[in-house]
């Protein structure tokens, strides 16, 4: 891979898979759509990779051509898992993308592991890309992601709201999301250097990303709750993946104390930044 295009670069894994591609000599066009949420990380994260030559951003509005690309990466992730995107906002990008992208181009889908469930509830914009994926699914690779956790994090995520937390000794934990997923998560770079693999490789169909590890969700709740709190559990416990989705283990797993350290030591340095 030479070249690449990322919507949602500034997103929490589209921003992490820009550096790493970056970090690999690759060029990124990253395309922030207009009218997005900007969070208070966004203007940092354009400043650090603005830096480097090898990246530009992109207009979704006036996103045209792809001629010397070789892979589009679309995030949805965050968006979903939050769901602070519009059925309007997913509208313009699937018609970009059924209109001509995706049908010339290696075109990488990312989606929350809670999309991959059978008889998941689909809301307005959830349905909408329902019939985009069943109408380009020859031509499309799709990734469902579970928890991802380091730095970058999004505040409204489980771990992230584990470390502002400041009621822990009276013995309150955080809300866990609705929508986020507590059956297996993924250290950021594990995670974009899986999904870098699998695009360069040409796989197709839809897959969800795993760890291998039973409770590593757990694992990493204990690592900042303590042992002695009770980790809350997970509305998805039962639930099963639809049997057309296969299943992906990641070639290696960052040590949970390590990756856990790193998100802390990025999200103070960026509060310290600030005081």
């Amino acid at each position: 891979m030479e070249r690449a295009t990322i919507v949602g670069v500034y997103d929490f894994v589209g921003y992490s898979l820009c550096r790493h591609l970056l970090d690999m000599g690759i060029e990124v066009a990253g395309i922030h759509p207009a009218g997005e949420k900007e969070d208070d990380y966004t203007e940092e994260k354009r400043l650090e990779i603005g830096r480097n030559a090898n990246f530009s951003e992109i207009n979704l509005v006036e996103w045209q051509g792809e001629e010397g690309v070789d892979s589009l990466f679309v995030t949805l992730f965050e968006a979903f898992l939050h769901q602070d995107r519009t059925a309007e906002d997913l509208e313009m990008i699937l018609s970009k993308l059924e209109a001509r992208h995706c049908k010339k181009l290696r075109t990488v889908l990312l989606l929350p592991a809670y999309l991959a469930q059978e008889n998941v509830k689909m809301e307005k914009t959830e349905s909408g890309l329902d019939q985009f994926l069943n109408r380009a699914k020859s031509s499309v690779l799709v990734i469902y992601l579970p928890t991802i956790y380091g730095p970058w994090q999004p505040e409204k995520c489980f771990f992230q709201k584990a470390m502002n937390h400041t009621s822990r000794e009276r013995g309150e934990i955080p809300e866990i999301d609705p929508w986020e997923w507590t059956k297996d998560c993924l250290y950021i770079d594990d995670a974009v250097n899986c999904i870098r693999k699998m695009a360069e490789s040409g796989e197709q169909g839809q897959y969800i990303l795993t760890s291998g590890q039973p409770d590593s969700w757990k694992e990493c709740a204990r690592e900042l709750l303590g042992q002695d709190f009770a980790v809350p559990e997970s509305r998805f416990v039962k639930s099963k993946v639809k049997e057309s989705i296969k299943v992906k283990k990641v070639g290696k797993n960052e040590q949970v104390r390590r990756g856990l350290g790193k998100q802390r030591e990025q999200y103070s340095r960026i509060q310290d930044s600030r005081v």
